[in-house]
């Protein structure tokens, strides 16, 4: 299956820091949290309760420990005694605080949008420096991820209060915090900014880090000159280092012939070796060549250089999937497809490799979740080279918990032509009672039924009660997701300079689509969301509106590129264009102000003005799309 993706407040909680005694506090709690200690020190074991009314199979916990303006996530295993839930978690000597995060099934406690927040302290109980910005900026930027309501003003105010009266930490937070400060207070950061860089220029032995951080204080003031100057003081400097590797990398890029693309990568060997990550950058692009030059052994030997394992199953599923829709290349397909598949069992049984942004458990999560994609590819293939049963098999895995429906119906699909009626009779009435079902997976039933019953008597019948049941669950689950936010109002303009207000649209259900014109799964999912849009054009109570955001570009660059995207596809979409917080900077007034961080992103507004649903990304389904979407719309508007 191809791979469909892009993906970019609450009251802190004092817990008295001030005290000079080095006696420990007791423990403290925080909402429906007891933290053993009030007062834990960096290396310190905590043992936590928590308190909740959530079956155990719904529950799951996890913590992130902040180090400076970066955060780490780390699984917390909980054990229900009596009536709590128990863990102990060891504090890593590296972190300055923690955030704990509890969900049940797929809704995060919020303990009232203040979070579950404990800045850590030092041997005398004061909170460390650094320690409440650092959990400021782990609510501006995980904060909307896990429910939380962010107050962007408060948030600031917690974090430059911490960063500004403690000027040994100032250093560290040079490349992030200065970018929200002018954001906040242009002239006062403007101020700061220059004494930050009068730090650094007064000081004759400074690191790669050092200049790099001076080249982002630079940035933010605008001084394209000083930049530009720093890039090449850099790259002569430190000659194996970052910017250099960034130099060769644009080189490269820019080359357009092969032989001399592969004598810059040799090169680029020699000089950095085998670590960068740029280098896996460039043998992928080599190896892409090499195919389309028709040469698959240098494409395999090429391959074999990629060091991010992940990368190289990902690279092999993609040019597996081209193959599979086109029925091209099989049995070349088939084995690169099947290395895919090898390379994610590998991470699997090796979650050590696990990058930092996940949990052990999310790892797993995210794994099992691509070994299933990949599945879908293999089984395609398997499919298209007249092996049924090996197809059948893997689909079988790829399917998983059934709940899409394109993969659903290549399962089925499968098991007709291996003329297994009795089983499509059974799975394919599981995936209609579920929701999970497409037009075509209703065909093959509907066969499968008149071969093994001699008739179609009793099949509208049977078909529409499992509809009803199928409809009765999606009712259920999307009641489940509704939520009620009052959203920010916004004017924009569309691409007939009309002005559009939100404000204006109150007493209509409102449906806002972020979506870019370099986003794949945003322009994947427009013949859905057109039949969406043609199924509601003559009722007035439903507005559709397609937010263009994080475009480049001035305003007018923008408008021209959503607007010839739109015309040439044939889109009737009423498109507007949002516009940066900043001119040229990468944050985007109404996308921050819908707290999006990924695109496609949909935004469902009630009647009564608020927020009701939101979701991200793309299943590859049209007919999922508009079914979810149109059952959304009924419900507000029934």
């Amino acid at each position: 299956m191809k791979t469909i993706k892009c993906f970019l407040t609450f009251t802190f909680v004092v817990l008295c820091f001030s005290c000079n005694n080095t006696t420990k506090e007791a423990g403290t709690t925080i909402g429906s949290l007891y933290i053993s200690d009030a007062t834990p020190v960096p290396g310190d074991s905590l043992h936590i309760s928590y308190k909740t009314k959530a079956n155990e199979k719904d529950l799951s916990a996890f913590y992130y420990y902040t180090v400076g303006y970066k955060q780490y996530p780390v699984d917390i295993n909980l054990t229900k005694v009596d009536s709590l839930y128990k863990a102990s978690i060891m504090i890593p000597d590296s972190a300055i605080a923690v955030a704990f995060n509890f969900k049940n099934k797929k809704e995060f406690d919020t303990n009232n949008d203040k979070g579950y927040l404990l800045p850590l302290t030092n041997a005398n109980g004061d909170t460390l420096a650094g320690a409440i910005a650092s959990l400021a900026n782990f609510k501006l930027r995980m904060g909307s991820n896990l429910g939380l309501d962010v107050n962007k003003k408060a948030i600031f105010k917690e974090m430059s209060s911490d960063i500004l009266s403690h000027k040994n930490i100032q250093k560290e937070w040079d490349a992030v915090f200065p970018r929200t400060f002018i954001a906040e207070n242009k002239v006062e950061a403007e101020k700061y900014i220059k004494e930050r860089i009068a730090s650094y220029t007064e000081n004759y032995n400074l690191t790669e880090q050092d200049y790099r951080n001076l080249n982002a204080l630079y940035q933010t003031l605008g001084d394209k000159n000083k930049v530009d100057s720093l890039q090449l003081v850099m790259i002569d400097k430190f000659p194996t280092g970052i910017n250099a590797q960034q130099k060769a990398w644009t080189n490269f890029y820019k080359e357009p012939n092969y032989d001399k693309q592969k004598q810059l990568f040799a090169d680029f060997k020699e000089q950095f070796g085998d670590k960068s990550k740029i280098k896996d950058y460039m043998v992928s692009r080599l190896a892409n060549k090499a195919i389309e030059n028709g040469n698959k052994d240098e494409y395999l030997q090429l391959m074999a250089q990629v060091s991010d394992k992940n990368m190289l199953a990902g690279t092999y599923n993609s040019l597996a999937w081209n193959y599979a829709e086109k029925g091209e290349n099989l049995d070349f397909a088939a084995e690169i497809s099947k290395k895919s598949l090898d390379e994610i069992k590998k991470a699997l049984n090796n979650t050590e490799d696990k990058p930092t942004y996940s949990t052990t458990s999310q790892f797993i999560n995210n794994m099992t979740s691509t070994y299933n994609m990949y599945a879908d590819t293999y089984a395609l293939i398997k499919f298209k080279q007249g092996e049924i049963k090996e197809a059948i098999k893997y689909q079988k895995e790829a399917i998983a918990d059934g709940k899409d429906p394109e993969l659903n119906e290549r399962y089925i699909m499968f098991l007709n032509e291996d003329k297994q009626y009795k089983t499509i009779l059974k799975d394919a009435a599981n995936f209609i009672k579920d929701g999970n079902t497409t037009a075509q997976i209703n065909n093959y039933y509907k066969n499968a039924y008149v071969i093994e019953n001699g008739s179609e008597d009793g099949f509208t019948e049977n078909l529409q009660a499992l509809e009803e049941v199928g409809y009765q669950k999606l009712v259920v689950k999307t009641k489940e997701e509704m939520i009620n936010k009052k959203p920010k109002n916004f004017k924009l303009k569309n691409l007939k300079g009309e002005t559009v207000e939100l404000t204006d649209l109150k007493g209509k259900t409102v449906v806002l689509d972020f979506w870019a014109t370099w986003c794949g799964p945003c322009k994947a999912s427009f013949p859905g969301m057109q039949k969406a849009v043609d199924k509601y054009k003559n009722n007035e109570n439903v507005v559709f509106l397609f937010v263009d955001t994080m475009e480049s570009g001035d305003y007018d660059t923008r408008s021209k590129l959503a607007g010839d995207f739109i015309k040439n596809n044939n889109y009737t979409f009423n498109v507007v264009v949002d516009n940066p917080v900043k001119e040229g900077g990468r944050e985007y007034k109404v996308a921050s102000n819908f707290e999006v961080t990924g695109i496609p992103t949909k935004v469902i507004i009630g009647p009564d003005g608020n927020i009701k649903f939101v979701s991200v990304g793309y299943s590859g389904s049209a007919d999922k799309l508009v079914k979810e979407l149109s059952l959304k719309i009924d419900l507000l508007n029934s």
